[in-house]
């Protein structure tokens, strides 16, 4: 009988564990949608994480949370260079992969306008932020960085948006 109560405590643990693991999707594993608009005279381009149903986070993550990136070489429209683009590729993608999991927020946009690239997420935890964001900014002296946070517990900036960024089911 012990036997079989340990055989079902490691099927359990097992399962347990497949699930964390498949729950843990990080950012380059998700499928990513991207646009490209104008928006007051400039190119504004958009990337969004093909969430099945991201409002079903609204009640979990009241706070929104942007990571500012001001560009240091841009061109006349506003994006940066090509060249420049290019080097921030690793950068880029720790700042999409920050949440490894869902337990402390969710990106939900990456948007590139006007010499900044902005970070986009919703959280619960302001000091789960601050933390990881003091991390980048001590690992990437070199990067113009901002953090803001903010309480949008109606998640109205998705909603007000200037064009539509998730539908509600």
């Amino acid at each position: 009988m012990n036997n079989k109560v340990r055989k079902i405590f490691a099927l359990m643990f097992l399962i347990f564990t497949m699930i964390s693991i498949a729950q843990n999707k990080p950012a380059e594993k998700m499928e990513w949608l991207t646009s490209k608009i104008e928006y007051e005279g400039l190119p504004l381009y958009l990337r969004l994480p093909k969430y099945e149903d991201i409002w079903k986070y609204q009640s979990k993550y009241p706070k929104l949370i942007n990571i500012e990136h001001t560009f240091d070489s841009v061109k006349d429209n506003g994006l940066p260079t090509s060249e420049y683009n290019k080097s921030l590729s690793d950068f880029d993608n720790e700042i999409v992969n920050l949440l490894q999991s869902e337990s402390n927020g969710i990106i939900f946009l990456v948007e590139t306008y006007g010499g900044a690239r902005n970070y986009w997420f919703f959280g619960e935890d302001s000091d789960f932020f601050l933390k990881i964001f003091d991390d980048l900014k001590a690992k990437y002296s070199d990067k113009k960085l901002e953090l803001h946070i903010q309480i949008d517990v109606d998640w109205d900036f998705i909603k007000d948006y200037p064009v539509g960024l998730y539908k509600k089911k």
